[in-house]
């Protein structure tokens, strides 16, 4: 299992800039963040022209992922691009209104898409062994899932409303997908079984990616929300699968 893991360390790094190339080109397109995921103060000044310079870095970034000779760099652009995400835009949310769950839920995501982006860059440039700051990465990611599981029993009703309504027991669904996130998260934070836990929620959050989010932007090609949740949504299932086929994950 570990030998098949870790060859999808190159398709891994690949989905998660697909990912954030495609939010660099939506900031380009609209000249603004990531909606709720980039929340920048509306009354600031220069919203258009730091929009853009947001979707350049996530562009410049993601591109960079898909050459393997400039991966390393491309992953690191990335990792402090969604780092500050976390530290700028959505720390101080949370610091206003602490029991929001939404707003820890956005601020999970941003970290987690920083873990997976700084993991790439560690394999890419360390050799075999221990990584002390890769071990810190996979807890962070960890911590996300918790957040997420939490996420999915707050706005159980939501999240259900998102699965396929082809799909029986939606409620019952966002319930166990919820608990898979916490399970996960529990496991990466602990380090116990991380690899196969990492790989249970990339399996997940592929899923997602696969039944959610393409059949919605294929039925509204065009609406910039429905694209924008896809391109986090790969960029999360790139991360995982990153987590997943790390050499520091054990």
């Amino acid at each position: 299992m570990i030998a098949t893991l870790e060859r999808l360390r190159h398709p891994a790094a690949i989905l998660l800039g697909v990912g954030a190339l495609g939010l660099g080109i939506l900031s380009l397109v609209h000249q603004d963040f990531a909606l709720q995921w980039q929340p920048y103060p509306q009354d600031l000044p220069g919203r258009s022209l730091w929009g853009l310079a947001s979707g350049a870095a996530a562009a410049t970034g993601g591109a960079l992922m898909l050459a393997p000779r400039y991966r390393w760099f491309g992953a690191l652009v990335l990792a402090v691009f969604f780092a500050l995400w976390v530290v700028a835009l959505h720390v101080p949310m949370v610091a206003v209104r602490p029991v929001n769950v939404g707003r820890w839920n956005g601020l999970a995501e941003a970290l987690a898409m920083a873990a997976g982006a700084f993991l790439v860059f560690r394999e890419s440039r360390r050799a075999e062994g221990r990584d002390p700051m890769a071990d810190l990465a996979i807890r962070a990611f960890g911590a996300a899932c918790l957040v997420f599981g939490g996420a999915h029993f707050v706005y159980a009703e939501f999240t259900a409303s998102m699965v396929p309504a082809w799909l029986p027991m939606r409620l019952e669904l966002a319930y166990l997908t919820g608990a898979v996130h916490a399970l996960t998260g529990l496991a990466m934070l602990i380090g116990i079984g991380t690899r196969r836990a990492a790989a249970a929620e990339a399996l997940m959050m592929s899923s997602f990616v696969l039944l959610v989010h393409l059949p919605r932007v294929a039925a509204a090609p065009l609406d910039r929300l429905e694209l924008t949740m896809l391109c986090i949504a790969a960029t999360l299932s790139g991360a995982a699968w990153s987590l997943a086929a790390s050499r520091s994950a054990r």
